[in-house]
């Protein structure tokens, strides 16, 4: 059998030796060396950054990345090794070399562990850009491919770690447990939060709303800017940004103004108690059919909604199309100043809170003069 080479003798050859004796045995001789292998490692430098942006335009950004990565580290390594030659202090590399040596076992496990490693990441590259594709052809929504990306990466690294773990012998029953302790501690300090997540993992499979709709939750209404796990970004028509937790919006009413390609707008509009309703009603419906901010099917229509203290109140109801907090401001404005002018046109009155005094009875409250006399002197009458 052929004895095994010890790291020291592997480091310091006989030539080597014979360089150490005859040109590194004096303190100028090996400043002097040291200075060399510096001004080697300063010129090593130069030339791998001056040569990284041609690689990078020949072979691609990665390549290039590596290569450079990888030249760099046999410059540190040599000029490591040149300065513990020139010092006389290689038996530390040999020592290191000694501590690191492992058996075949532990050695086979190292290169298992690589190649999981390896494996995971590619796996994690390949669903990634698979999510990516389902985006591109809007199977997906922004928020659920982000979603997708942490729980695939999590599930993978999970994995792996478990098989890892498994590989070098440690036992999971007690991972495991104390994992398990660590949930419910966590479970029982943080209620809210994971009801708020669990909730954001409910709107994501059910998608009652995406990034971009006008919605309504509780006292909140605008647009819906962001949706994450925990919460709900949503900017109302005032510029205001408001988060709202995903367990308010599971457990509250939701309305999803953009959920159809229609919304009705409502318009109050006052006549007098006098006025004809069925002419009033056609006047109304004649002045805003021709609009161009409200959609001429379904056709405008008006209903007598309540009585008023001082008006008659009818309610015009028109439509819009793709529905928006602007088109509807649009097209009730527009409903508002087309009834306003057709009605000064047609003499029909738009009345404003009034109040009539009147005596209850013919004959109303009579005063004698008699009693007239007696209040202006303060004195009671019969």
């Amino acid at each position: 059998m052929v004895a095994a080479v010890r790291p020291l003798q592997a480091l310091r050859p006989e030539p080597l030796l014979s360089i150490q004796e005859t040109y590194l045995s004096t303190l100028e001789a090996q400043l002097l060396a040291t200075v060399v292998v510096v001004l080697g490692v300063i010129l090593g430098f130069w030339l791998a950054r001056l040569g990284h942006p041609s690689l990078r335009r020949r072979y691609g950004g990665q390549v290039a990345e590596a290569t450079t990565v990888a030249a760099i580290g046999v410059l540190v390594a040599g000029s490591v090794y040149a300065l513990s030659v020139v010092w006389h202090v290689t038996y530390v590399l040999a020592y290191t070399l000694e501590t690191a040596q492992v058996d075949r076992f532990t050695a086979a496990q190292q290169l298992v562990t690589a190649a999981l490693v390896a494996v995971a990441y590619l796996a994690i590259r390949f669903v990634n850009r698979s999510i990516d594709k389902l985006s591109e052809t809007d199977a997906i929504t922004t928020h659920q491919r982000e979603v997708a990306y942490h729980v695939t990466d999590v599930a993978i690294v999970l994995g792996t770690a478990s098989l890892i773990l498994t590989i070098w012998g440690v036992d999971l029953t007690n991972i495991f447990i104390g994992a398990g302790a660590v949930t419910a501690i966590v479970a029982l300090t943080a209620r809210q939060t994971l009801a708020a997540m669990l909730a954001g993992f409910i709107l994501l499979f059910s998608r009652p709303f995406r990034v971009g709709d006008w919605i309504e939750v509780n006292d909140t209404t605008g647009i819906v800017t962001d949706v994450t796990v925990f919460n709900t970004k949503i900017q109302t028509f005032t510029e205001k940004h408001v988060l709202v937790p995903n367990d308010e919006i599971t457990d509250s009413q939701l309305i999803n103004y953009s959920e159809n390609d229609q919304l009705r707008v409502d318009v109050e509009i006052g006549v007098d108690y006098d006025t004809d309703l069925e002419r009033a009603r056609a006047v109304v419906v004649d002045a805003v059919e021709d609009l161009e901010e409200i959609r001429t099917s379904p056709d405008p229509q008006v209903v007598a909604r309540r009585f008023g203290d001082s008006a008659i109140v009818l309610e015009l109801q028109v439509w819009i199309g793709d529905p928006t907090m602007r088109r509807r401001l649009e097209a009730q404005t527009a409903a508002i100043e087309a009834v306003t002018e057709r009605f000064e046109r047609e003499g029909i009155e738009i009345p404003f809170p009034q109040r009539v005094h009147a005596p209850r009875g013919d004959d109303g409250f009579p005063i004698t003069e008699g009693s007239r006399e007696g209040l202006e002197v303060g004195q009671p009458t019969d």
